[in-house]
């Protein structure tokens, strides 16, 4: 019986006293039930070890004893040149000999590190008493015919040659084109200072041969005067005392960049190809930048090839303003039943609300093309304020600029200022670059009346008037 303790006893009340124990299990059960699980483990443990952990030591890459990492063969080639001829720099593509014995030595430090304190390449306005050395990059594509001409003014350059370290880039050529070897000629030529003897000879066999091609018939249309000072700029080029002198060092790059667009002035400046072939020099540029720049090259001198007339001060000319991108003004000369002479690079120049209005209408990767009635921008051009009597010294801040001769700086391009091969700004290459500059706080600037001249290039609807004018000369001579 139950004992009141909580009240009256109720006939639900279970009696607490009596003993309550769990039913134990027969040890059969047990041993039973031990085995069923033994066996459980013992598949899933097979499953484990056959499917899971063997599939994984399948992925694992076999190993290979003393294996070698692979270089990829060299995309590019670079030649040096001397007085005695062109020397192919390779890649070894074998280990280098093993060096841990000498790795702590103080001989091999001193044979593989070099030290610059780069405060001491910042580059000055007196660079050439102060001993500033220029680097002086030129793209080269197809250009074998102008070679000569730029050559002669490679050597008019009055800026210390000694001074100066020149890297051509030859890209993209035509199968049958010959500007490498060209390039290779002329080179061993003006470091032992024989060149203007070979150009002569060169000029003087062309017109022994007295074979003019279509294209050569424009300069008879030419403006007399003009002709004349090209004349007296190349029959007597010696124009200083240290004309055949050689250059500090002349390198030559060998690389290719996918450039198919022709290389004639139609092809060229079409406007639906402005944009490609911008980003692809873009390219290019930067590629040679980087491979030749060294940390003692204080300034960097952009030229194309195909100047004609350029004064040879104008290396001293650019650095003397003390800013970090400079460009002279380019004119081309024309035909006189085409007005005698015209502006060529209309891609420096200053910024205006128009351009900054028709921005923001386009796409980000579209890109603003200088010059062309499909972008109205209405800036100012460097090219355009030029006076013919003004004075050369006189400079106008810019934020575009373009290619042709721009001398900057090597500090910029240390500091990350490139030519953009993508859309900057909705605009690429040197027009990006200049906008580049100026977004990064350097001064970009421009010489109005400092002009150098490009070189004539007849496009197709000039040579089809000169054609026809040459056809109405012979008429009237036949009926004479």
């Amino acid at each position: 019986m139950t004992p009141d303790l909580y009240g009256s006893q109720k006939k639900s009340d279970l009696p607490i006293f009596n003993r309550l124990t769990p039913r134990k299990h027969n040890r059969r059960i047990i041993i039973k039930r031990t085995f069923y699980s033994l066996i459980a483990l013992l598949f899933l443990y097979t499953i484990y070890s056959r499917f899971i952990a063997g599939s994984g030591s399948n992925l694992a890459p076999p190993q290979v004893a003393n294996e070698q990492p692979v270089t990829p063969p060299p995309d590019h080639e670079l030649y040096k040149v001397t007085k005695d001829g062109v020397y192919k720099q390779t890649i070894s593509d074998s280990p280098d000999a093993d060096l841990s014995d000498l790795m702590q030595t103080e001989e091999l430090y001193k044979e593989n590190i070099d030290m610059y304190d780069l405060n001491d390449y910042q580059g000055s306005k007196d660079g050439g008493n102060k001993g500033d050395v220029v680097l002086f990059l030129m793209p080269l594509r197809n250009a074998e015919h102008v070679l000569p001409m730029a050559f002669y003014n490679l050597m008019n350059l009055t800026y210390d040659h000694s001074l100066i370290d020149i890297a051509f880039l030859v890209s993209d050529c035509s199968p049958n084109d010959r500007t490498l070897e060209t390039v290779f000629e002329y080179s061993v030529a003006l470091q032992n200072g024989t060149l203007v003897d070979l150009l002569k000879k060169e000029e003087e066999a062309k017109h022994s041969a007295q074979v003019r091609g279509t294209n050569d018939l424009y300069q008879q249309y030419m403006d007399p005067t003009y002709m004349e000072s090209v004349r007296k700029a190349y029959s007597n080029p010696e124009h200083h005392p240290h004309y055949r002198a050689p250059f500090r060092s002349v390198s030559i790059f060998k690389k290719d960049f996918g450039q198919i667009i022709g290389q004639g002035f139609s092809d060229r400046h079409a406007v639906k190809v402005q944009g490609i072939r911008r980003k692809l020099m873009g390219r290019a540029r930067n590629w040679l930048t980087s491979s030749a720049l060294k940390p003692y090259h204080s300034w960097v001198y952009w030229r194309d090839v195909d100047i004609e007339t350029c004064p040879g001060n104008v290396i001293e000319e650019l650095m003397s303003h003390d800013y970090d991108v400079m460009v002279p003004n380019v004119w081309r000369p024309l035909p006189t039943f085409l007005g005698n002479e015209q502006p060529y690079d209309l891609n420096s120049w200053i910024e205006s609300d128009a351009a900054l209005d028709l921005a923001k209408t386009l796409q980000e990767d579209d890109v603003i093309v200088e010059g062309y009635a499909e972008y109205p921008t209405w800036r100012a051009h460097l090219a355009y304020i030029r006076d013919p009597n003004g004075n050369p010294r006189e400079i106008i801040d810019l934020d575009g600029v373009g290619g042709v001769s721009i001398l900057a700086r090597a500090k910029i391009f240390r500091q990350g200022v490139h030519f953009p091969a993508f859309t900057f700004l909705n605009h690429a290459e040197t027009e990006a670059f200049g906008k580049m500059a100026k977004k990064m706080g350097f001064r970009v600037g421009g010489l109005p009346h400092y002009t150098i001249w490009h070189i004539y290039e007849p496009s197709e609807d000039d040579l089809s008037k000169i054609a026809k004018m040459e056809r109405k000369k012979r008429r009237r001579k036949g009926r004479s």
